[in-house]
């Protein structure tokens, strides 16, 4: 799919719920607006919208008193490639991929926090040994030492950003060193239905420079 006004509706929540009744089913307008809980008018004007960015097609139609109602069907699977958006778009879809998860995570954190004895610390402002300004957690009477959460008593929770001096060589075996812990615990991750118990995320990407 290479129409930026497709890639659009799959990538956007608010526009995507519209579409996900017709994903490999075949569904009347009033039976999709019945699925998300919309009046039929709103899922018409929707549907109609689908159809000329190619998302939909009309696959049958239903004989009934007065006019045959169509019915409409999507493939069962759309790749929505992030080279046909503009560059805001795309930043909008990785925003989207990341937020709720991420929510989850500083919900679940905050409400770790004084469990973590983390809620009696401060936030401290400063200027390093070599110049640089910076702000992270500390205990009121000391520094931030990020193995203090690594006592017994503590949730498993780690939280941190660290900018990298980094060669390409460098930055690939980190790479290589993050995605083997996904891979080591991968198999814990939930299959049977259960909600997890926990939750992890790894980032790293190069920065641009000035």
């Amino acid at each position: 799919m290479a129409d930026v006004r497709a890639a659009r509706i799959v990538l956007q929540p608010a526009k995507r719920r519209f579409l996900e009744p017709f994903l490999g089913r075949s569904r009347s307008v009033a039976e999709a607006a019945r699925e998300i809980g919309l009046p039929v008018e709103q899922a018409a004007y929707r549907v109609q919208a689908m159809l000329r960015a190619g998302l939909l097609r009309a696959v049958d139609t239903r004989a009934r008193a007065g006019r045959a109602v169509t019915v409409y069907r999507a493939p069962a699977e759309i790749r929505a490639p992030l080279m046909v958006l503009p560059d805001g778009d795309a930043r909008d879809f990785f925003r989207l991929v990341d937020e709720p998860m991420r929510e989850t995570f500083l919900t679940a954190l905050t409400r770790l926090a004084g469990r973590a004895g983390i809620g009696d610390w401060a936030v401290r402002l400063y200027r390093d040994d070599e110049d640089r300004v910076r702000v992270d957690l500390a205990a009121q009477g000391g520094d931030w030492d990020p193995s203090m959460l690594l006592a017994a008593g503590h949730p498993a929770v780690v939280f941190n950003w660290v900018p990298l001096s980094l060669t390409a060589a460098d930055a690939k075996r980190l790479q290589g060193e993050l995605m083997a812990v996904l891979a080591r615990w991968a198999a814990r991750v939930p299959t049977d239905g259960q909600p997890p118990s926990h939750q992890l995320g790894l980032f790293l990407t190069p920065l641009e420079r000035a």
